[in-house]
């Protein structure tokens, strides 16, 4: 059971977890003794899972492709066979199960096309049997919200992946980026002495890495699912391209939106709902459609059953 001071350390865990339980106290109005056994409690349920680097991932050098695959003519055995591939292969990123229209839907991480091909037909060589069909789409940016129906009148913000161009990082904030994305809530005087630099020269690391838009914040990973939460991609098909920036607009303010995708040669406008029930992404649905009449041709949504697996680093 969690009550609403554990959604308003959530939400803030979420969204900067890096913050020191003295600041989380102070902004909640509680006891700093009251932050560490709740967050105890929350890592000990398994509510909070873990804490990761929010990596922008064009900074590094690399582009991000996005395929969807319907499987036909495959056994359970075997499409747990080609997840376990999946996990053992760092070219694949966010993979997850999907229900509806298709079956599974990944990130590639590539610096080059000619690098995504080469992995890409090595994979449909082995597969390409099980599949009824597949769509493939280049990522240009997502915009990343807070889980703004944790709390009431939670502040507007956002995270963008994907935009600018790559800038210089040598082997020794790589190692950093390893670090925080495997924990973090990582000390510095542990970073330091992990990197083989003062604290001083690490936390300059760290400070420069965010100056560069490479580290865009701290987030903790959250199992919503005992929540009582869901997860739903919403693809919106448009005739009328010039209502973009204020359906973006929208989604930012939405309590239920937590992510808009860009993409070449998918569809127009993406969201990403987290809400309770299927329900409710109906009527959100239907809300857009209201709200922008005579803009949207078409539209699709797809249920996240459970996530394969997680990546925040390329490479890694």
């Amino acid at each position: 059971m969690v009550d609403n001071t554990d959604m308003k350390i959530l939400f803030e865990q979420n969204w900067d977890c890096r913050q020191t339980n003295t600041e989380l106290a102070r902004k909640l109005r509680v006891s700093k003794q009251v932050i560490n056994y709740r967050i105890a409690q929350l890592e000990k349920n398994k509510i909070i899972k873990s804490y990761h680097a929010l990596i922008d991932w064009r900074k590094l050098g690399y582009n991000s492709i996005r395929v969807y695959i319907k499987w036909h003519n495959i056994n359970p055995e075997t499409e747990q066979q080609i997840y376990e591939y999946m996990r053992s292969d760092f070219f694949f990123m966010w993979t997850v199960k999907f229900e509806g229209e298709f079956d599974v839907g990944f990130y590639l991480w590539a610096k080059e096309i000619p690098d995504f091909s080469k992995k890409w037909f090595e994979f449909l060589s082995r597969y390409k049997r099980y599949m009824q069909k597949y769509e493939i789409y280049e990522s240009l940016n997502m915009i990343h919200y807070p889980m703004k129906s944790f709390i009431k009148n939670p502040f507007i913000d956002e995270r963008i992946i994907g935009n600018g161009l790559p800038e210089e990082c040598d082997a020794t904030d790589y190692k950093i980026l390893q670090i925080l994305t495997t924990n973090a809530k990582s000390p510095i005087i542990d970073i330091a002495s992990k990197i083989r630099l003062t604290p001083k020269a690490a936390l300059y690391r760290m400070k420069k890495l965010k100056e560069k838009g490479v580290i865009l914040g701290f987030n903790a990973l959250i199992d919503t699912d005992k929540l009582g939460y869901g997860f739903y991609k919403v693809d919106f098909y448009l005739n009328d391209l010039t209502k973009i920036k204020e359906m973006i607009e929208y989604a930012k303010v939405h309590s239920e939106i937590i992510a808009v995708m860009k993409t070449v040669g998918g569809p127009d406008y993406e969201i990403e709902i987290m809400t309770k029930n299927h329900v409710n992404v109906k009527a959100i649905i239907e809300e857009i459609r209201n709200r922008f009449p005579n803009t949207i041709e078409d539209y699709r949504f797809h249920r996240v059953e459970y996530t394969i697996k997680q990546v925040y680093l390329p490479g890694q």
